[in-house]
């Protein structure tokens, strides 16, 4: 970086970064000469950094008009993101007196008190894309001047179905803008997203080892043992009960249970705690400072086991541990493949279980079958499972419903309930209990798992929900 990297070794020594790491090396001097960037990296690479310290560097505090936008798929990340943001804006203070503002847009918090921050012009706002929408419906914010947009955790973002929301984003950019796309994984749908930012706007792709580390995960499957277990969504918690004691019995001394939201992950972990379990959770918004104690303990073997966010566990390396538990089945194959490959490490067996509902097993199983993966029932009186693997025969693939995911445009915002959506659907269309798998609510949007035979009913149809007329198509 010559030049670039003597500028850079002052803000390097307050934020005590002796040595950058590779995805920091690759795209900080890129990003800071307006070019637009998609990385590959694998979590826990340093890639916030990345594209933090450039692109602060170019900010012009004269101009009170916001100027970069930063969208993440949850507030978790959001927070970790703005952790480090606040930590970069202030060494460029201490080192050049430019006071960069940085501001946080996320669901699930009141907007009145987000608008009035807004309304202050700050330099950077960091965002999940449902807020950042409603903010601009609202005219809130303009990205009238906007000079660079950042995407990051891209995969994760795709396989909770933002896809549309960036797309509706991408509506109200400026024609000249400077992008950076960040993902841990490439797929099609990232690579949708890709073409819909990158098409304007010249860009190199920065690529770390994540192919190496792809393939390291898909050879850790010989080494991992896939099994699940079935209940009614009534049962699902005294189902995981039952197999955490049966894994103590058999000696297991540490574990990760993944769940999809930190809500989710706390709830679980205090209702553990309760019945003797050693188990704490470890979600994205907590401080550094308590995420090592949680860690410590952890790898120490003073806690058993961890209930985690997908989010919060990228980065988690631990050679040891013996159990990986869904609790939430994931939403993307590579979610799978991440969450999974926390176990079977350095020539170490594993075991990844998941726990599924009765109307989502031919999803899981569905999932294993593209991954290639023979997935057992768990079966508590063996050592590990039943011999015999679950393989579909061509009448039970012809019986079993396979779920498709749909989008609704009405969400937590419209007071919408899973309640209300699935009366709607059996009241107003005629559909069974049976043909509607999970629901996602999101701040402004829903995603329902419905018979995929019924695909074609659903786009025809014009019904409302809650005396709100509703569109829906297939999620993207």
């Amino acid at each position: 970086m010559n030049n670039q990297s003597l500028q850079l070794a002052k803000y390097l020594e307050i934020l005590g970064i002796e040595k950058l790491t590779k995805i920091q090396t690759l795209c900080i001097e890129p990003i800071y000469n307006n070019n637009s960037v998609f990385a590959l990296a694998p979590t826990g690479s340093g890639k916030t950094l990345a594209f933090i310290l450039p692109l602060f560097l170019k900010i012009n505090i004269e101009e009170r008009e916001h100027q970069t936008l930063i969208l993440v798929p949850t507030r978790e990340l959001g927070n970790q993101i703005a952790h480090v943001a606040n930590k970069v804006a202030s060494a460029i203070y201490s080192t050049d007196n430019k006071n960069i503002l940085v501001r946080t847009a996320f669901g699930g918090t009141p907007i009145g008190a987000q608008i009035e921050e807004l309304s202050k012009k700050p330099h950077v706002i960091i965002g999940t894309p449902g807020r950042i929408i409603d903010l601009l419906e609202r005219d809130a914010i303009s990205l009238n001047h906007l000079k660079n947009l950042v995407l990051d955790e891209a995969d994760i973002m795709v396989g909770m179905g933002f896809s549309d929301q960036v797309e509706e984003i991408c509506n109200y950019l400026p024609i000249e803008i400077q992008v950076g796309l960040f993902s841990a994984t490439k797929n099609e749908k990232v690579s949708i997203i890709e073409k819909m930012i990158l098409k304007n706007a010249k860009y190199m792709t920065v690529q770390n080892d994540i192919e190496s580390n792809q393939s390291d995960d898909h050879q850790l499957a010989a080494q991992i043992s896939h099994y699940y277990m079935t209940s009614h969504k009534e049962e699902k918690y005294n189902t995981l009960k039952k197999l955490l004691k049966n894994t103590e019995k058999n000696d297991v001394n540490k574990g990760i249970i993944f769940c999809h939201t930190r809500e989710t992950s706390h709830q679980l972990a205090e209702s553990l705690k309760k019945e003797g379990f050693q188990a704490e959770a470890l979600t994205g918004e907590l401080g550094q400072v308590h995420r090592n104690s949680i860690m410590r303990n952890f790898k120490t073997g003073n806690l058993k086991f961890l209930v985690a966010t997908n989010i919060a566990s990228r980065g988690i390396d631990v050679s040891k541990l013996p159990i990986v538990i869904h609790y939430d089945i994931p939403y993307t194959n590579e979610e799978y493949i991440h969450r999974s490959g926390r176990t079977g490490r350095a020539g170490n067996s594993g075991v990844s279980v998941a726990l599924c509902e009765e109307k989502n097993l031919g999803y899981y199983l569905n999932m294993m079958k593209e991954l290639g993966i023979s997935a057992k029932s768990y079966n508590y009186h063996s050592d590990n499972v039943s011999e015999k693997s679950h393989k579909i025969s061509e009448n039970e693939q012809t019986n079993r419903i396979r779920f498709i995911k749909m989008y609704v445009n009405k969400g937590k915002q419209d007071k919408m309930r899973p309640g209300d959506i699935l009366g709607a659907f059996i009241n107003e269309l005629s559909f069974t209990k049976e043909d509607i798998g999970n629901i996602f609510i999101f701040d402004n949007f829903t995603h329902v798992e419905v018979n995929e035979n019924k695909k074609e009913v659903l786009k025809k149809a014009k019904f409302k929900i809650k005396n709100l007329q509703v569109k829906i198509s297939e999620a993207k």
